[in-house]
């Protein structure tokens, strides 16, 4: 058992109305083969029984620490309760309805001291027929690569275009200090959906090292639980998740500028951009999956009016470059009005809002890509020529030595989030 004065592990789950699967998820916490730990259950003012959950639980098990929210504070907050009411030498985090596999924090605590942050992966657990579809890339996503990173590198790893890594605050182990610390520099407001990414942000520039461990699917997510997958998208909710994204973005950028002189990097303003690229491709995902298509005009104007005029563009113009793609590699003839002329007239809409020398290099890629791709079509179809090639390359549009296709193809290898 563990000393409740020192644990050498504090496991933290917030919950908000979790009265469904709480309680198992913490059997899993604490049915462990390691017992040298403190679970904090974070209570977030719920509206159901999850209060007299966490009750039941502390008074069979010393090592269960309630934490009581009076007013809902939202992830953001009530991470920032039960992290900042961690005592353990290192700190990991659960989310209400997923749980850790048996003998999981055995094997973590293996690894503990050998970074300040150490990466396990998942299993995914799906739910629904929609959660099945997209388990395996799911996990993909979330299994780290076996690979350890040194200061300011951990940062500049974790958002980029290439070879990042996830940015879900659970399945990580982090020094306590670290962790204590990372929260209690988060801004104290309302955050949903956004918050791990801010997180991971303020996390990585503050730790030394990181590791990830290849083979360790040790936490159980059960993708589904909670989440309505498969679901229409309707305009209003898309605004509401812009929003929601949109806010934390503001909060990374704040973050950066706020501590420059004390976190002191050159490269603070791109890894804000590597993050909002990230940020956004989820918020355009989320338009182009889930809305029709007659109502795409109306999406783009309102993310327009949120968003820079570039990063709405760069989106829209890699969907420009899959259906290029796609035509070309099936030799499929492109006509007026299918998906591809559509998306274009968008991009090319949001393009001309970019104002000249305030563009990222994601979006001055995917431009460039897609370009090359619209003027490869147009010599294989020459009579659609004037729609498809009727603006000029972007800047950075990349060589076509070496194949047709060649660069496109390692882009699409990607796993679009």
């Amino acid at each position: 058992m563990t000393s409740q004065a020192s644990p050498r592990l504090s496991v933290v789950i917030p919950a908000h109305n979790g009265e469904r699967y709480l309680e198992e998820c913490a059997a899993s916490v604490l049915g462990q083969d390691f017992t040298d730990l403190e679970l904090i259950l974070v209570d977030d003012a719920s509206s159901d029984a999850t209060r007299d959950v966490i009750g039941r639980l502390a008074a069979a098990d010393p090592r269960v620490r309630p934490v009581l929210l009076d007013e809902n504070q939202g992830t953001l907050g009530a991470r920032q309760a039960g992290v900042a009411a961690s005592r353990g030498a290192y700190v990991t985090l659960v989310d209400q309805d997923d749980e850790l596999a048996p003998g999981a924090l055995a094997k973590v605590m293996a690894h503990a001291g050998e970074a300040d942050i150490v990466h396990f992966g998942v299993c995914v657990e799906p739910e629904g027929e929609a959660a099945q579809s997209a388990a395996a890339g799911m996990e993909g996503f979330l299994t780290p690569v076996a690979r350890r990173l040194e200061g300011k590198e951990i940062l500049r790893v974790q958002f980029s275009e290439q070879g990042n890594f996830d940015w879900h605050v659970h399945h990580k182990l982090y020094d306590g200090d670290l962790a204590r610390r990372a929260w209690g520099m988060s801004a104290k407001t309302r955050l949903l959906l956004s918050d791990d990414i801010y997180l991971c942000m303020i996390l990585d520039s503050l730790a030394g090292s990181y590791v990830g461990l290849g083979d360790a699917p040790w936490y159980v997510y059960h993708l589904g639980r909670g989440e309505t997958l498969g679901a229409r998208e309707t305009l209003d909710a898309l605004r509401r998740t812009s929003e929601r994204e949109l806010k934390g973005w503001h909060l990374m950028r704040d973050f950066a500028r706020d501590h420059a002189s004390d976190l002191p990097r050159d490269d603070w303003s791109e890894r804000v951009a590597d993050a909002r690229d990230r940020i956004y491709e989820n918020v355009s995902n989320e338009m182009i999956d889930g809305l029709p298509a007659a109502e795409l005009p109306q999406a783009v104007d309102l993310l327009l009016s949120q968003w820079p005029a570039d990063a709405v563009a760069g989106e829209l113009w890699r969907y420009v470059r899959d259906r290029a793609y796609e035509r070309f590699d099936r030799h499929v003839e492109p006509t007026r009005g299918d998906s591809l002329d559509q998306v274009l007239t968008l991009a090319r809409r949001a393009d001309a809002l970019v104002a000249p020398g305030e563009s990222s290099e994601r979006y001055r890629q995917m431009k460039g890509v897609a370009q090359t791709h619209l003027r490869e079509l147009a010599e294989r179809h020459p009579d659609q020529a004037e729609w498809l090639a009727n603006a000029p390359a972007g800047s950075g549009s990349p060589s076509r030595a070496g194949g047709a296709s060649g660069m496109l193809r390692r882009l699409l290898g990607r796993l679009s989030r």
